[in-house]
């Protein structure tokens, strides 16, 4: 089989992309190579399995060269040519989505003929629309300043208007596209360095974020500068007046924002509340909920129109643990078909056997559990924890221990599984047992015995940290002290 990055670089294209390709190889202007017309007309016949009986070179040779000897060399220097041709394709295709690209371009190729009365014609009309542009993201002031550039071309060496005035607006549209691109980058870096722990120096830093800060009143209108320094101050402070504010900037700003842009912002606060809730502070369990929902409505967590399954799961495990169940259960089963096909049925019975546990419907949550498919390690672990609790809420404890005993093992084994995740799970797995075998006792031990026994359990779920479903772990032990 042909190996080639050719033939990688097609296998990504969807079906309209490669159908494109090939009309834009069929242009005599882009092309006029008959044999680079040859193969890609039946690379395109092979798409997308791209086989390895498709792409044999014997037979990719007959295909291209019919009533000719084999000789690779020739084949090779083709496949080379197409290749180009596929690169110089996907740059075609970004020039067609960038209207701003293009009129910069034009401009330039404008003056380069010497076509001045048009070059004007096509200034004020490409400037009107940048003035008028509803997105403004650091882009925007990018193609501001390329625009005003030419227009200060336009002014000195066109009509010989020797002034500052065009000047100063390319500086003010440079300033402006700067500071909103450095502070979208020291946004993202701060948000690395909390991961990695990595220290990262910009020298110029300091003195684009001292420059909106003293001159707040300059850049509110600005949202590609404004929003920034406030996510900046945000992942910065340790204060929530600062989430609070960003917050408000993007809910009055965030159509300024490409939806690619606006979904990478959203992000950047949901973050920030899985981050609190991981710290207890359940208060940000309802804003990142809302964050989902705001998300939705701006279907900004589409990809290639389909929603991912972890989003799926995430979004009903926060409404679940907000007890938003008639919210949670017409969520399951509207976005059920907005899922990938192939994932769609799994992720939906998962999902719905967790809002059946949340309903106390628990023998519908063993039916669906049992038609979920584990070839996922997260489906797998989250099925063996809401089995666990199911267990626990029927009173199953011997199909509970002996979930408990397999599971551990389970545990011992996987070594691929972070240690934090594999804490978490463990002390779910060994607290839940105990806990049931002090519910277990009720009525054959002595009150005193119990409540000492609970006790220690509950100091050791104080002390422990990281461990999974605490809160209901919590509810169970309150359930039991009712007994005491």
């Amino acid at each position: 089989m042909i190996q080639h990055k050719l033939i990688d670089l097609l296998r990504q294209f969807n079906r309209k992309e490669m159908t494109r390709f090939r009309e834009f190889v069929h242009s005599p202007y882009f092309n006029k190579h008959r044999d680079v017309r040859a193969l890609t007309q039946y690379l395109d016949s092979c798409y997308p399995e791209f086989s390895a009986f498709q792409c044999d070179r014997y037979r990719v040779y007959k295909k291209v060269f019919p009533r000719k000897a084999h000789d690779q060399g020739k084949l090779a220097v083709v496949f080379t040519y197409t290749y180009r041709l596929a690169e110089q394709f996907l740059a075609q295709e970004m020039l067609r989505s960038g209207e701003a690209e293009t009129n910069h371009l034009l401009l330039r190729g404008m003056r380069q003929v010497k076509a001045f009365e048009l070059y004007q014609k096509v200034l004020d009309r490409s400037g009107a629309q940048l003035e008028n542009a509803g997105e403004q993201s650091s882009t925007h002031w990018w193609h501001r300043y390329q625009m005003a550039s030419e227009r200060d071309y336009f002014l000195n060496h066109i009509i010989a208007k020797r002034d500052l005035s065009g000047l100063n607006v390319m500086e003010e549209q440079l300033d402006r596209f700067y500071l909103a691109e450095k502070l979208k980058n020291a946004v993202e870096a701060q948000v690395r360095r909390n991961m990695v722990k990595v220290e990262t120096e910009s020298r110029m830093l300091d003195s684009a974020v001292r420059e909106v800060a003293e001159n707040l009143e300059v850049y509110r209108n600005i949202p590609a500068i404004y929003l920034y320094y406030k996510l900046f101050e945000m992942l910065r402070e340790k204060d929530h007046r600062h989430y609070y504010e960003a917050l408000q900037e993007l809910k009055s700003g965030e159509s300024c924002f490409p939806p690619p842009e606006r979904a990478s912002l959203y992000n950047y606060f949901q973050n920030y509340c899985i981050r609190e809730i991981n710290q207890n502070n359940l208060e940000f369990l309802q804003e990142l909920f809302r964050l989902y929902q705001s998300q939705l409505e701006q279907e900004l967590l589409l990809e290639e129109g389909y929603l991912s399954e972890w989003h799926y799961k995430n979004i009903v495990t926060v409404g679940l643990r907000l007890e938003e169940l008639d919210w949670v259960h017409e969520f399951i089963r509207t976005y059920r078909d907005r899922l990938r096909p192939e994932v769609a049925d799994n992720a939906y019975r998962f999902n719905l056997a967790a809002y059946y546990h949340e309903a106390k419907v628990y023998g519908k949550v063993l039916d669906l559990l049992i038609k979920v498919e584990y070839r996922d390690p997260r489906y797998n672990l989250g099925a063996k924890a809401l089995l666990l609790r199911t267990y626990y809420e029927l009173e199953e404890d011997e199909a509970l221990y002996s979930l408990v005993d397999s599971f551990l093992q389970y545990l011992q084994r996987n070594q691929k599984m972070s240690d934090a995740r594999r804490e978490g799970f463990y002390h779910l797995f060994r607290m839940t047992r105990r806990a049931a075998h002090i519910r277990s006792r009720l009525g054959y031990d002595k009150k005193e015995k119990t409540a000492k026994d609970l006790d220690r359990l509950k100091r050791e779920l104080e002390t422990t940290g990281g461990i999974l479903n605490q809160s209901w772990l919590e509810a169970k032990m309150d359930e039991i002290a009712k007994y005491c």
